[in-house]
């Protein structure tokens, strides 16, 4: 009996001997996670709404492991690599961690963002216009005046530098793009440009404005545009993403159309305007698409013709600020993105007016959206 049980004892004392043998084994064999590369780039420079990516290569990840990213001090992301769009300007401290039970990573990084308005503003000189600097491009929709006295490419062009002159956009989508030689500031508590255009009361053509900063500073319209939504922007009879096709009849006769709802029409010629009124400068010979908002103010089509006004925030609108500026002056405060969410633009360099309503007005002809230029209202005021 006693041989046995000393057998056993040995027995056991071996095999607690060979397990600890093993474990240490087993902790000397586990590798600490480590980077790849040992030199990474430290610091990064972008603009505002960029996005910033960085992808770690890292061996030896255990199970469990906890990732975070944190900018000055907000957490912004908890995965390994980080995809993230910048949305403050400035200069923030940028730290990686990983962290496991019994080991952890660390990197640190300077993060600099700019501002595209502090980069591509351009301020007044003294040799600076108040008006209209250039005509980007100039495409109406059909209408009695297009090819014509005030729908011509002449006619745009007499708009730049004053606001005598009168330009005529057409029926529903019908648009100018303009630019001024500098930057247009948003102005606190104040209206900050005004469209000139020929709206009397009792007779409005609502036109819509949307506005571009140059983000990238190449001088063109290719930025992300915005539309300043007016008072009926929110009215239920009004059309959002609405889109309308226009075909070329070939000779003075009715331009056809369908949108987008399935709808057709006509914007009716009439004997006072002979010529085609399809615009016959335009790139697009055989049909044209415009895309826009589609509103509809109150129109008294028999007898005496009369078009009511929207409240705010149109052009060729006679609303309440009208005879003050013999135009409509607009708000760069009223943005709003594709998603009708508010924009905080601190400036704006290119307007696009488009013809916002889409109806005949008896002998008055196609509802049709008119300007005579444009000013930058810190300069007149």
């Amino acid at each position: 009996m006693q041989l046995k049980s000393t057998f056993k004892v040995l027995t056991l004392l071996v095999g607690v001997l060979f397990f600890s043998s093993c474990s240490d084994d087993d902790e000397d064999d586990v590798v600490p996670m480590f980077f790849t590369d040992s030199d990474y780039q430290t610091e990064y420079e972008f603009t505002l709404g960029d996005t910033l990516v960085i992808d770690h290569e890292i061996q030896h990840i255990p199970l469990n492991t906890a990732f975070s990213w944190v900018l000055g001090e907000t957490v912004i992301s908890t995965t390994k690599n980080l995809e993230y769009i910048v949305g403050e300007a400035g200069t923030f401290a940028l730290e990686f961690n990983a962290k496991a039970e019994n080991d952890s990573l660390f990197r640190s990084y300077q993060l600099t963002v700019n501002d595209p308005y502090d980069l591509y503003y351009r301020p007044k000189t003294e040799n600076s216009s108040e008006y209209i600097s250039e005509i980007i491009e100039y495409k109406p929709a059909p209408g009695q005046f297009i090819n014509d006295t005030y729908g011509t490419m002449e006619a745009a062009g007499k708009i730049v530098g004053g606001k005598s002159d009168l330009l005529s956009l057409g029926a529903w989508g019908g648009y100018v793009v303009f630019s001024f030689d500098h930057t247009i500031e948003n102005r606190e508590d104040a209206k900050d440009f005004v469209v000139y255009g020929n709206a009397m009361n009792g007779l409005s053509e609502p036109g819509i404005v949307q506005v571009s900063f140059d983000e990238n500073g190449n001088g063109l319209p290719d930025d992300a545009w915005y539309e300043l939504a007016g008072s009926a922007h929110d009215a239920e009879t009004t059309l959002l993403d609405y889109a309308t096709v226009y075909t070329n009849p070939g000779e003075h006769a009715d331009v056809p159309w369908v949108d987008n709802l399935n709808n057709e029409g006509s914007v009716l010629v009439s004997s006072y305007h002979a010529q085609n009124y399809y615009p016959l400068f335009i790139e697009e010979q055989e049909q044209v698409t415009f895309n826009g908002t589609r509103v509809f103010p109150t129109i008294n089509s028999s007898g005496f013709v009369s078009i009511d006004a929207l409240e705010w925030g149109y052009v060729d609108n006679f609303d309440a600020e009208y005879s003050t500026y013999g135009g409509n002056a607009m708000e760069i405060d009223w943005a709003i993105d594709a998603d009708r969410n508010a924009v905080n633009l601190k400036g704006i360099d290119f307007v696009k007016v488009y013809s916002g309503v889409q109806e005949n007005a008896g002998w008055l002809g196609e509802v049709s959206t008119e300007i005579k230029g444009a000013s930058d209202l810190s300069m007149i005021n």
